[in-house]
């Protein structure tokens, strides 16, 4: 369980929000080539197993070696990749000291990954 409420601000019960954590989200920063790729008529495009564990590797690879480079130690990292609106793309990323954490959530919010704003 990561703790996404699927309602988000209008869910009715109470959830308690943490002042500080060692746990960042970034937002649908993940996308799948597979739910992605579409010709130019619009129609879906076949992406291979091997493209998109290839396309997965390098995104993760990429994201986790930026963010322990520049903010500090990563003790784990999670990709959402599911048909729930509410976490599809999200990237969950487990910081060993709560600091880095809140430093990369001041720097890295409305940066730029792969053409659209972090957040």
């Amino acid at each position: 369980m990561i703790g996404a409420c699927r309602h988000g601000d209008r869910c009715s019960r109470l959830h308690n929000k943490p002042t500080f954590s060692q746990t960042i989200v970034l937002l649908n920063l993940y996308r799948n080539p597979q739910n992605t790729a579409q010709t130019a008529d619009g129609s879906h495009c076949h992406v291979s197993d091997v493209e998109v564990q290839e396309h997965y590797d390098n995104f993760f690879e990429e994201v986790f070696t930026e963010l322990q480079e520049k903010y500090g130690e990563i003790e784990e990292m999670n990709v959402c990749d599911n048909l729930g609106d509410h976490l599809v793309g999200n990237v969950y990323v487990k910081f060993r000291r709560e600091e880095d954490a809140e430093r990369a959530v001041a720097e890295l919010n409305n940066r730029w990954f792969n053409g659209q704003a972090v957040h």
